[in-house]
């Protein structure tokens, strides 16, 4: 089921303050030091430099292990989250480094979840499901401890107990061929045919834009925020892709014309050829970008 579908044609808000707690079983590793909110976290993770408060190394695809009903976890370059669940539904929110001070003079460091909200698919047996919505206001949900010493860390043990375990997603197979891919690889210009891309850095992520000229007067235009997997080795992005259609006229006007931004991508370089995963029209099938 398409969840931004659900939303616009059966929409039925339902605040549901606390919600989370019931759904998610409340906070996860109550024995870290995190902070109980998101800006209390930003205070203490101001002291961090920028290596020990970076996301990277977890950002990409997990899924739980160990449980029946195994919710999939998806970590983006600019700290957002989101956190499906099997029957439907998910929670979202921010990532933070947060900093655990011990009695000697040293630190631990923990990457903090803080909850923003979600959704519950609610009905789901009858004919008419929906999702309700319900806010958090970016309490702590879990937090996992930060493998200081790791470029790309590929499991997540909530709390000192390891009552949730979560471990990186290897569908497609990506992390095979991973090996030698490295971020920089991506940036550039790429081509084929009449449709080239281009990649540039956005913030803490990547920007993928791709034109595909059907004519010298028009064409179609994608933009993709994206975040970089090291463990997979490909960019990804979140469910925020835009297309555009374009027309100029003889008096060299143009119109542009939105047809979506819900759209998202995957992006893989292997060998010297970066192929474009289009999961909303499979507008990239066939084409392969050489540089």
């Amino acid at each position: 089921m398409n969840i931004h579908k659900t939303l616009r044609e059966k929409f039925r808000p339902a605040l549901a303050l606390g919600l989370a707690a019931c759904l998610v079983g409340g906070v996860s590793g109550a024995a870290t030091a995190a902070p109980d909110t998101l800006a209390n976290a930003e205070v203490s993770a101001q002291a961090l430099t920028a290596v020990e408060s970076s996301l990277q190394p977890i950002v990409g695809s997990w899924h739980e292990e160990d449980v029946l009903d195994a919710r999939t976890l998806t970590i983006y370059a600019d700290g957002k989250y989101e956190l499906f669940y099997k029957g439907g539904g998910k929670a979202f929110g921010k990532v933070k480094v947060t900093p655990e001070e011990h009695p000697d003079g040293s630190k631990s460091l923990w990457y903090s979840f803080y909850e923003e909200g979600g959704l519950t698919l609610e009905d789901k047996d009858t004919a008419n499901p929906w999702y309700s919505v319900y806010k958090t206001a970016f309490q702590l949900w879990a937090a996992f401890p930060k493998d200081e010493k790791a470029e790309t860390q590929t499991t997540l043990l909530s709390g000192q107990d390891g009552a949730m375990r979560f471990v990186r997603n290897e569908e497609n197979n990506y992390h095979a061929t991973s090996k030698g891919v490295k971020a920089e690889d991506y940036l550039g210009v790429w081509a084929c045919g009449r449709c080239n891309a281009t990649v540039s850095r956005q913030d803490a992520g990547y920007l993928v834009e791709i034109q595909w000229a059907n004519s010298a007067a028009e064409g179609s235009l994608w933009s993709y925020p994206c975040s970089y997997d090291n463990y997979s080795g490909i960019l990804f992005s979140n469910d925020d892709g835009t297309r555009t259609d374009y027309v100029y006229t003889e008096d060299g006007s143009v119109t542009n014309k939105m047809i979506y931004n819900d759209g998202h991508g995957v992006f893989v370089l292997r060998n010297g050829r970066l192929t474009w995963q289009d999961n909303k029209e499979n507008a990239g099938d066939g084409i392969g970008f050489i540089k």
